[in-house]
């Protein structure tokens, strides 16, 4: 068993609780069960977090934390504006395929019929956190206008369009729609992608001579 205070037993007490959370609920989860399942006493457990509604804010925000690191990469590329769009559309899809708990968490908690909770004080931190993914999306289109590189949009309807069509794919997969359809994941991003990207970015004019 790890030292009490060390971060290693902090780390294991953030898995242990979001496997809880996802398997058994959260209300159905204790601080004693978290406690069990990790090795420790309450003790320990306490020393670290005050509450399991501040353990899952710190879920949350480990979730968001990764997401914004990723969307703040393709942000920063410095590639056409439409391109990078895209690439965070990608990096939604890679965090939503490499770390399904994570996107898990962050929806329960974005679920208001989960009934997670959560203080006025966590619970507005973690909005926070969603409005800075957005907010993102938000200056990489308000660049790419001024460039000439997407239609004048308005920026904030644009990136919360964007969203809510990575958010129905995904919900597409869930519920067995694609399945029923007979396609894929993969084949959905690519239409979207495609779809959407022909619809914002600019194209050059044809020259005079065109057929």
């Amino acid at each position: 068993m790890t030292a009490p205070g060390s971060d290693t037993t902090r780390d294991a007490i953030l898995d242990a609780a979001r496997t809880l959370f996802l398997t058994r609920g959260y209300h159905k989860t204790s601080m004693r069960t978290i406690a069990g399942a990790v090795g420790i006493s309450t003790g320990p457990l306490y020393f670290h977090f005050a509450s399991k509604a501040e353990i899952f804010f710190h879920i949350c925000t480990q979730s968001y934390s990764r997401l914004l690191a990723a969307f703040a990469a393709a942000a920063g590329s410095g590639e056409h504006a439409g391109l990078r769009l895209r690439a965070m559309f990608l990096a939604y899809w890679d965090f939503f395929a490499t770390e399904p708990e994570l996107f898990a968490i962050l929806h329960l908690a974005e679920n208001p019929m989960a009934g997670i909770d959560l203080p006025p004080d966590l619970r507005q931190k973690l909005a926070g956190g969603h409005r800075r993914i957005i907010a993102v999306m938000e200056d990489v289109i308000a660049e790419g206008i001024a460039a000439g590189q997407l239609r004048a949009f308005d920026p904030s309807t644009l990136a919360l369009f964007l969203h809510a069509v990575a958010e129905g794919v995904f919900q597409a997969l869930r519920s067995g729609a694609l399945d029923d359809a007979g396609t894929g994941l993969d084949a959905m991003i690519a239409t979207a992608v495609g779809v959407i990207g022909h619809g914002m970015v600019l194209l050059p004019p044809p020259p005079d001579n065109a057929c």
